[in-house]
């Protein structure tokens, strides 16, 4: 019997094109699959990434407010230490020193014990003082003479008039120049401000500004009340805002100032300001029975520790001053 043989097709041949086409897809979609799963993996750890990131984000915004919240509390404490000590009337200089130096050694263990609770550890400590003085005076009872409230002074803060409204000049901003009681802020390099406090022709407390003795313009008023209080260095009218007031190039002068008192048989109520002198311990004032020695400022150094927290800064405390 003869033999029979047949030659089959390569797969080649039997599939032509068709064949290397499944081949590629089948490539493509394994392809495919791996970028897939690579992207799924990218965006896990990107997620991985920035949720540690906001964790430890937020970890560090919580230690500062935590140190912001200390810092604040010592320099309150100390304001309201120094404020209290000028209001009591200190024998002398050293006096106050030695009871703002007290105060802080008292507020230092307040301090520490509070924020050990907390698993903290606070400490403040007083640096020095600067010295100044604190004149607190009532304008009805005033000499109408006395001009100077407070001469050659390089820094003033809480500079309040608690006014009487009857007893205020009813006027207006055209008048105000000769009949209004003003502050006049004088710098010794040139240059001047006056704020008048007067009664408006609307019967509102109202305060006006003027530059170099010029005609003044209305910057605030408020309904009449028992006491008003116009607070110069904060720049408030009552419970109110009254911007521009004092002047930005009394905040932190090179040169030394006067504050003068004008038109003050004008004026009923009670002016005090703390002021700190450009030379020496004792500011020069017409109303020397009035004036008493006072702490201006003091410096404090300030730590805290936790855990996760070394904070350490010097603040210098002087409450009431002008903003820059």
């Amino acid at each position: 019997m003869a033999d029979v043989s047949f030659d089959l097709p390569d797969r080649e041949s039997l599939f032509g094109d068709g064949a290397r086409g499944s081949d590629r897809g089948q490539l493509l979609l394994v392809a495919g699959l791996v970028m897939a799963v690579s992207l799924v993996v990218l965006v896990v750890l990107l997620n991985s990434t920035i949720y540690s990131e906001n964790v430890a984000t937020r970890g560090i915004e919580s230690a500062d407010g935590e140190a912001m919240e200390v810092r604040s509390t010592a320099v309150g404490g100390t304001g309201e230490l120094l404020d209290s000590t000028n209001r009591a009337g200190p024998s002398g200089h050293g006096d106050a020193e030695a009871t703002v130096r007290a105060g802080v050694a008292d507020l230092d263990e307040a301090l520490a014990r509070s924020y050990a609770e907390r698993g903290g550890v606070a400490r403040v400590e007083l640096v020095g003082t600067e010295n100044g003085s604190r004149i607190a005076a009532a304008l009805a009872a005033a000499d109408p003479s006395a001009s100077t409230l407070a001469g050659d002074v390089d820094r003033t803060r809480g500079f309040v008039f608690a006014a009487d409204p009857t007893g205020l000049t009813e006027t207006d901003a055209a008048n105000a120049d000769t009949d209004a009681f003003h502050v006049d802020l004088n710098a010794s390099t040139g240059g001047s401000r006056q704020v008048y406090v007067y009664n408006g022709t609307d019967g509102n407390v109202t305060v006006a500004v003027g530059e170099d003795g010029g005609e003044p313009s209305v910057r605030c008023s408020v309904p009449p009340d028992d006491r008003v209080v116009v607070d110069f260095t904060a720049e408030r009218l009552g419970d109110r805002p009254c911007p521009g007031i004092w002047p930005p190039s009394l905040v932190a002068p090179g040169d030394a100032y006067d504050i003068g008192l004008i038109n003050a048989s004008e004026a009923a109520g009670e002016v005090t300001v703390t002021a700190r002198p450009r030379s020496g311990d004792t500011v020069t004032t017409d109303l020397t029975a009035a004036r008493q020695p006072a702490t201006y400022e003091a410096t404090i150094n300030l730590w805290y520790r936790t855990a996760d927290l070394r904070f350490e800064t010097a603040v210098r405390v002087a409450p009431g001053e002008p903003d820059a």
